[in-house]
């Protein structure tokens, strides 16, 4: 189980989380979506030790991950891709993978599609097929708790549906999976449940089918008010 409890985080007196509780069980999939600068990155920075929160805990089945290093959290069993891949481009498409565990990242670059060009530098690679690589690197540390930032995000369509086949298969039984994603209809694809957060705060968390009969989420997210 991931357990968020109370995560407050402040920027210079801005608030940019307030109070955000989550709680999500082993093998399940949850969309996290919201506004630009709703707080969504900033969370899962939360999570992943790049940042401390003002006031609230992160537990992963049980264990503190509050306070700890990003590697200390990694090792904790987390993985997460980023907004923009951050990949050594100067290495090969297999250094870069392996660069998540120190073995055999052959079975992760098959997984996404990637094996055929395992030789390649990863700057020769695709927008498309660098997400892929990134979602390759945190697999081969076969997390408990994937992290992933806009998988989706700059794809075009086609890019876009491989992308999500890809990440259907990187869903591991057991695993927890938080999904940050503009495309509506993506994350709704991937995740059966939702958490909508808004200027810092959640302001819906339940089922996919449910969301867009929210008032909130209406006003806040899609911009417009039950009535239009």
């Amino acid at each position: 189980m991931l357990s968020v409890e109370g995560v407050s985080v402040r920027f210079d007196g801005i608030s940019a989380l307030s109070s955000v509780t989550l709680a999500v069980a082993p093998g399940e999939r949850l969309g996290l979506i919201g506004p630009n600068g709703a707080g969504k990155t900033t969370l899962l920075n939360v999570i992943t030790g790049l940042l401390r929160p003002a006031a609230g805990a992160i537990r992963l089945d049980g264990r503190a991950l509050t306070g700890l290093a990003p590697d200390a959290v990694a090792r904790a069993g987390v993985g997460r891709t980023f907004q923009s891949p951050r990949l050594f481009t100067r290495m090969t498409v297999e250094e870069n993978a392996r660069a998540g565990r120190p073995l055999d990242a052959k079975p992760w670059l098959d997984l996404v599609g990637l094996l055929p060009r395992r030789d390649d530098l990863a700057a020769a690679l695709t927008p498309g097929e660098a997400r892929r690589l990134e979602l390759a690197r945190a697999l081969a540390g076969e997390p408990r708790l994937l992290l992933l930032d806009e998988p989706c995000g700059g794809l075009n369509s086609a890019e876009t549906e491989t992308m999500v086949a890809f990440l259907e298969r990187a869903a591991g039984p057991g695993r927890i999976t938080i999904v940050v994603e503009h495309k509506l209809r993506v994350v709704s694809r991937l995740c059966e449940r939702l958490a909508v957060l808004h200027l810092g705060e959640k302001i819906f968390d339940g089922p996919a089918g449910t969301l867009r009969a929210d008032r909130r989420v209406l006003e806040a997210y899609l911009g417009k008010s039950r009535a239009s």
